[in-house]
């Protein structure tokens, strides 16, 4: 089969490999993902300060018009009680036009919408009519009035704030107005231009019918604009943000607010790229604060490759020697620290030890016990040492006779060693091929399981001791067994697992005899 690399490749590398790239595209989905929240929360909180803001400027020229019917309200009551005074009628227009900075001019008209005084008395026609729209309003009504935009007979654009003038029986007189003069400057052009925002918003205002109140560019009050989602929105009363584009083919960044009892709107803009403005810097840092972090990462990596791949790259070198006297020591020199390593080293340990037991058949008698063919203690300690050492589970059973020592005081040792064969015969019908039976010495056995829990070690052992308390031992007759069952997850090393199993054999003859304790 062809490969799909021209060279083999190292296990570091490859881990080092996975794992760069795992850093790096989770590294880029960060920044993406970063980039977009801060792109979001940015456009988000310049929309909520435009909207705030076009809400405070709206409220600010609601209270001035607020304020200017309210002096004019007080400047309708004198006026009422002195109606046919001309010259009282004149000192309040002018007291009014003097003290009320806010006013450009002030006008007094009859029922009839006939100019009685003005201030400054320049404007004043003696007796005519004026026929704006918003004083025939104002005298339609008979009630406050905050007019759209219009040009007066003077030729100026103004706006007319009026209130009626109403006499003590109740009685219709007039009304009395204030024009501010939207060309010139004025405290309308005050009250908007003094509140501060972040650089790149500018506010406009327009009356009822779209036209331009207020503007930065001068020229272009009294225009009448086309219609617009903001101001339309805020004409209908409504308040909030929306991003809208321009006619220069950008986004603008809007809030709107419509002014309290003028059905006027106020629209705060920025554009969305000077909005964004902060984001490019931002960004660079956080790539910059994520260096540092990057560097011990890279560290943390390439240190976490070696000593990840460092177990397997020496496995490997073993695995091709494993008929070498030394494998063994070499296999367990690897500090296999992690459960895949340790696997791999189990699984060449066993196979070290196959070969070295099809090697080692000629050293099988000084491994058995003579009498009964089982392993002397010998070889039960160099498999308890190997299973220790590749760290494999396993069960023990300790096994005594019970009274066997009249056994031999009765029936002779040839009696004796007879029960031991067949005593034998019936651990090795009982035990499996991964299984170790061994005479430990006397009329004592040792029967090691590996792999094997505690519940089948149990079951085991009362299957052999039920196994020789049915037969019949020849020479003998009934003969019965004690067992002691411990497991290697119950001691640290090999020397505790047998002592805790022959404690358990004593507490099987402490019992009675013939039983099996297991814990």
């Amino acid at each position: 089969m062809k490969r799909l690399w021209p060279l083999p490749l190292d296990l570091r590398v490859l881990i080092l490999f996975f794992v760069l790239l795992s850093v790096l595209a989770t590294l880029s989905n960060s920044l993406i993902v970063a980039y977009r929240v801060q792109r979001e929360a940015l456009i988000h909180l310049t929309l909520e300060s435009n909207s705030a803001y076009a809400a405070k400027v709206a409220s600010s020229i609601g209270a001035f018009l607020q304020s200017a019917q309210g002096r004019m309200r007080y400047s309708a009551g004198v006026l009422a009680a002195h109606w046919d005074e001309p010259e009282a009628l004149q000192a309040e227009a002018n007291r009014l036009q003097q003290q009320d900075a806010d006013l450009n001019a002030i006008t007094i008209a009859d029922a009839s919408g006939r100019v009685l005084q003005t201030a400054p008395e320049v404007l004043k026609t003696e007796g005519s009519a004026l026929d704006s729209a918003s004083l025939q309003q104002a005298l339609r009504e008979h009630g406050p009035l905050v007019s759209s935009a219009y040009t007066s007979a003077s030729g100026h654009l103004v706006v007319f704030i009026s209130q009626p003038i109403v006499s003590a029986s109740g009685q219709f007189l007039g009304v009395i107005g204030g024009s501010v003069y939207l060309m010139q400057q004025s405290a309308l052009h005050t009250i908007i231009s003094r509140h501060f925002h972040h650089e790149g918003t500018f506010v406009f205002v327009t009356d009822g019918n779209r036209r331009l109140l207020y503007h930065p560019d001068q020229q272009r009050i009294g225009e009448i604009l086309d219609p617009s989602k903001t101001v339309d929105a805020a004409l209908r009363g409504e308040h909030g943000a929306m991003d809208v584009p321009n006619d220069k083919g950008g986004q603008l960044l809007a809030g709107y607010a419509q002014v309290p009892d003028a059905h006027w709107a106020v629209v705060a803009l920025q554009p969305r790229e000077r909005a964004l403005a902060p984001l490019t810097p931002l960004m660079g840092l956080i790539i910059m604060g994520m260096v540092p972090a990057g560097i011990v990462g890279l560290g943390l990596i390439l240190a976490g490759t070696a000593l990840i791949s460092r177990p397997l790259r020496q496995l490997s070198i073993v695995a091709t020697q494993l008929t070498a006297p030394e494998a063994e020591s070499q296999l367990l020199r690897v500090q296999a620290w992690y459960r895949d390593a340790s696997a791999i080293r189990r699984a060449l340990l066993s196979g070290v030890k196959l070969i070295q037991q099809k090697l080692g058949l000629l050293r099988h008698e000084a491994l058995s016990d003579s009498l009964t063919g089982l392993a002397n203690r010998r070889a039960m300690g160099g498999l308890l040492e190997m299973l220790t050492q590749t760290e494999q589970p396993y069960a023990v059973l300790s096994l005594d006779i019970d009274h066997f020592k009249c056994v031999n005081d009765t029936f002779g040792h040839y009696a004796g060693d007879s029960a031991l064969k067949h005593i034998s015969e019936i651990l090795k019908r009982n035990s499996r091929a991964s299984d170790l039976a061994c005479r430990a010495g006397g009329e004592e056995f040792v029967l090691i399981m590996p792999e094997t829990s505690m519940a089948i070690a149990k079951t085991i052992a009362e299957r052999i001791r039920d196994n020789v308390a049915c037969s019949d031992v020849p020479l003998v007759g009934k003969l019965t067994l004690s067992i002691g069952v411990a497991c290697r997850e119950e001691a640290s090393t090999s020397d505790s697992v047998l002592k805790l199993a022959d404690e358990r054999l004593y507490l099987a003859k402490q019992g009675g005899r013939n039983r099996v304790v297991a814990c």
